[in-house]
């Protein structure tokens, strides 16, 4: 929330958790100035800028499926996480 304050110039953040069937849902929203249109996790590398490069490559790491954009809302910014509740297994190494 920290990000949304000191970059989106947000007022307010809805944080929502919820399970749907074997998924655990996660939304950050807040209502701030939200991304330029063509942002990309490219792009956003090549300038420096890891934090959402970061949460996403760790919901990877974690089997978790994550989008970032405004999702249903006019303005601002959404994260969405989607994580199998399930247990991610490795396989055994021999």
């Amino acid at each position: 929330m920290g990000s949304a304050h000191r970059h989106a110039a947000a007022t307010r953040v809805d944080v929502r958790v919820g399970v749907h069937g074997d998924l655990l849902h996660l939304s950050v929203y807040d209502d701030g100035k939200g991304l330029p249109p063509d942002t990309t996790l490219q792009g956003l590398r090549a300038a420096g800028h890891f934090g959402l490069v970061g949460m996403v490559e760790r919901a990877a790491a974690a089997g978790a499926r994550i989008r970032i954009g405004r999702g249903p809302h006019a303005k601002g910014t959404e994260v969405r996480l989607e994580l199998p509740l399930t247990p991610v297994t490795t396989p055994p190494t021999t």
